[in-house]
């Protein structure tokens, strides 16, 4: 089955998906991959394993950091364009925004 044949999320259930791994996952950029594979692709099936490795190999071919390219593009195959957006709240942001917020950064 294609990502083609597979049912997309809407805009708020990427952003959902993204915010609960920006709450919840820790571990480093590697990991990262590991948390969108367990949601996007055996949880929710909005793609197939497939798609996702060639997905990965792209973004670890390209310069900057894996993950983040491979959120935004998870985001756009998902939901399009708002889904790509929805990609920010993951993560790197929330992991770095909440601690400097808590101790007045």
């Amino acid at each position: 089955m294609t990502t083609g044949d597979r049912q997309r999320g809407t805009p708020s259930e990427v952003f959902r998906a993204f915010l609960g791994l920006g709450l919840t996952s820790f571990g480093g950029l590697v990991a990262h991959l590991g948390f969108f594979h367990e949601q996007l692709v055996v949880r929710r099936r909005w793609l197939d394993d497939a798609a996702y490795a060639d997905l990965v190999a792209l973004c670890q071919f390209l310069s900057g950091p894996a993950s983040s390219q491979a959120g935004f593009a998870l985001g756009l195959m998902c939901a399009r364009w708002l889904g790509a957006l929805a990609r920010p709240v993951r993560g790197i942001s929330l992991q770095g925004f909440m601690p400097g917020r808590s101790f007045g950064g």
